[in-house]
């Protein structure tokens, strides 16, 4: 079944009506005799008149009435046309509804290249009129311009077309929500959307389409987070969160410390990574990198913590080495225990790499790939079973019992 078109060619066809009292004199026009055509009806044209204080005046405000009356022709075609509008109006007879349907479609069917493209180049003809009306004198401005049912037709389709167009928006728009991982393509989504849902009516589902999704992306970029990736000494390494998902974002974040100064602020992939030094901290366990993270909606703070002793080692063995144990052969003794109780002065973790012993002139016993880890600030004990035969006379613990300083030893550390 064919669409019927309501074809609003009519216009402003008459001249503001004058008194009889009042005096009306043509004092120049373009042409010599009025066209027939002029306040007349003329197939597939639309003829209208605008008067005003100057030519110019009179001519732009004429243009303007061709725009307005193909613009609501098409508008008019559209809402017989409209599923939204038929089952409003039919349920409600709403006539607020209908008006508001037209606005909305008359503004949306003013962005139609033809629309945008109505210029005094189309006109097929035009006349005007300088008039003197009792003291005043005004100009009437009369075009003919070409417009027919098949033009009326093709806008129609171009309006549909471009209606279609920003359902695939939509619901393009809608479908990436939950892949994005920009915060700033977020923001830009917003923007999008909001624009389509300002130019739905009410009544269009798809109006309710947008705010649902426009209200998602401002949840989820008002509940962002921050978590630590690594925070060592003179470095934070961050990245930040929605739920469980990894975002990013281009705007670099605002970073302060108490007393560190900041050296670099650099995104690295998903991350951001935060130098510093701290040449100027005492040790103060309020000692801090804060760094905040901003969009339109929301913000994320986080405090990194840090010790300006945390990469120092000092090591010291606090009492006496013991050597215990092991199986006696008469002249030598196998899988000797040895016992050193060490105090770390920070909290350093480190790692006992090898150990010698030294018993005066005699040869030194080296105890290497031990490997031992220990965390913390204290006391530790190391302890170690040594993998060589040793001999009694040599080694025995009376030979350096009346020494100062019986035998002594290095220990082989490494930070971890």
């Amino acid at each position: 079944m064919k669409k019927l078109l309501l074809f609003a060619l009519l216009g402003s066809l008459l001249l503001p009506i004058q008194s009889f009292s009042q005096k009306r004199k043509v004092k120049e026009s373009s042409e010599k005799k009025q066209p027939e055509w002029v306040n007349g009806l003329v197939k597939d044209y639309i003829i209208v008149v605008s008067s005003g204080q100057t030519l110019e005046d009179a001519q732009q405000k004429c243009l303007a009435k061709v725009k307005e009356q193909i613009i609501s022709s098409v508008a008019e075609n559209i809402q017989t046309s409209s599923e939204y509008f038929r089952s409003e109006n039919i349920q409600n007879n709403n006539s607020q509804f209908t008006e508001n349907f037209q606005t909305a479609t008359k503004t949306r069917a003013a962005d139609i290249p033809f629309i945008k493209g109505i210029s005094l180049t189309n006109v097929a003809a035009y006349y005007w009129e300088k008039v003197e009306e009792g003291d005043a004198l005004k100009f009437y401005y009369h075009i003919k311009y070409p417009f027919s049912q098949a033009q009326l037709k093709a806008l129609i389709i171009e309006f549909e077309k471009a209606d279609k167009a920003l359902t695939e928006q939509l619901e393009g728009l809608l479908a990436k929500i939950d892949e994005l991982t920009n915060m700033e393509e977020m923001g830009q989504t917003v923007k999008e959307l909001e624009a389509l849902a300002n130019g739905f009516i009410d009544v269009d589902p798809r109006k309710d389409k947008a705010n649902v999704g426009i209200a998602k992306l401002k949840e989820m970029l008002k509940n962002f987070s921050i978590e630590t990736v690594n925070n060592t000494l003179g470095e934070v390494r961050m990245t930040l969160k929605i739920g469980e998902k990894t975002v990013n974002t281009s705007k670099k974040p605002k970073v302060r410390s108490n007393c560190a100064k900041i050296t670099d602020v650099r995104a690295k992939g998903n991350e951001w990574v935060v130098t510093y030094t701290y040449d100027e901290c005492y040790e103060d366990p309020a000692n801090s990198i804060v760094a905040e993270f901003l969009n339109s909606y929301g913000k994320a703070t986080s405090t990194f913590y840090f010790n300006i002793n945390s990469d120092k080692i000092d090591i010291f063995v606090n009492d006496d080495i013991n050597l215990t144990g092991g199986s006696d052969s008469g002249t030598e003794v196998s899988g000797v225990k040895c016992h050193i109780s060490l105090t770390s002065k920070y909290a350093t973790p480190f790692m006992i790499e090898k150990v010698i012993l030294n018993f005066g002139n005699e040869a030194p016993i080296i105890i290497e790939n031990l490997n031992l880890q220990f965390t913390g600030e204290g006391k530790h004990d190391l302890d170690f079973t040594i993998d060589q035969n040793l001999l009694k006379e040599t080694y025995s613990s009376k030979k350096y019992y009346h020494r100062p300083e019986p035998f002594e030893g290095n220990l082989f550390i490494k930070k971890i």
